[in-house]
């Protein structure tokens, strides 16, 4: 039967359909001529993650370097998976460190240099929901003020968005006013949605974006060696990385063994409801033998 043209789908954006598979291979062949081109290849870990940041790194490194953000999978399929496949003799275990929120450093500086310049760079932002808070913001009763040098009061026409987000707030003489003590968070805790907003109204930067190289290659020693990280809270934060990717892991592995039975399973299953079928086949065959008249 003919398929009806009203079911026709028609598409109103002018946007051309994206091909994933060229854009991949054309990625593909990015990173390995880079990897081709520079003697150095450093990995490291973003700690709240912001694009404009990472721009801005970009901009700063384009010089000598270039950087790839994303695509783990396909990152380490370009530069070698094995000493086979590899781009260059040693460089497959970069591909091995590629977990996570991390990115990859081509450059034509030392992993020296830039471990000093990784190290020295940072950008203070707003915390967002889920990051843990690095201090205690307890906010006194009185006007509520602002995080500036000099404070200064907040607008009365935020005072009802304080509110509604669980400040004891009232407005007295047009400023905003706090009628008790009343604590943001708690050095440690997760941030809420709701002290999310409250900071950043109240302009108060909880949140650190940093770049923490932990592992790199060089073409000279054709062999990738971790970086002696000078800081007690960045060991901490790779060490924690690390412990995340690999309880990750084991819960893909775990999963795909999962679905991997259950597949067996199904098949045995087939095969059983196959067995029945046959005897069914043949319980019926011989019932109606048996009940035919004799000589039929």
């Amino acid at each position: 039967m003919p398929r009806t043209k009203r079911n026709k789908l028609v598409s109103l954006t002018k946007t051309p359909k994206r091909n994933t598979r060229s854009a991949k291979g054309e990625l593909i062949d990015q990173i390995q001529q880079t990897a081709e081109k520079y003697p150095t290849c450093c990995v490291f870990l973003m700690t709240n993650q912001r694009t404009s940041y990472l721009q801005e790194v970009r901009s700063l490194w384009k010089e000598n370097s270039r950087i790839f953000v994303g695509k783990n999978r396909v990152v380490a399929k370009a530069i070698g998976n094995d000493e086979q496949s590899e781009v260059k003799p040693g460089l497959n275990g970069i591909g091995k460190q590629l977990q996570g929120p991390v990115g990859v450093l081509f450059t034509t500086s030392s992993p020296e240099e830039v471990q000093e310049w990784f190290e020295d760079y940072s950008r203070d932002d707003f915390a967002r929901a889920g990051n843990v808070a690095t201090k205690d913001v307890i906010l006194e009763q009185g006007p509520v003020q602002l995080a500036l040098d000099p404070p200064e009061t907040l607008p009365h026409s935020l005072e009802p968005q304080l509110r509604a987000l669980g400040m004891p707030t009232e407005l007295r003489r047009g400023v905003p006013t706090l009628i008790e003590r009343f604590s943001v968070c708690k050095q440690g805790e997760k941030i809420t949605s709701e002290k999310a907003q409250i900071l950043k109204h109240l302009l108060i930067k909880d949140s650190k974006f940093r770049l923490i190289p932990f592992a790199y290659w060089t073409e000279a020693d054709g062999e990738v060696k971790e970086f002696a990280l000078k800081s007690a809270e960045d060991s901490a934060l790779i060490q924690q990385h690390k412990r995340a990717e690999a309880k990750g892991n084991g819960q893909v592995k775990h999963a795909r063994k999962a679905a991997q039975a259950m597949e067996e399973d199904e098949d045995e299953d087939v095969d059983l409801d196959a067995e029945d079928d046959e005897d069914e086949d043949l319980i019926e065959s011989r019932d109606k033998a048996m009940m035919m008249p004799v000589g039929v």
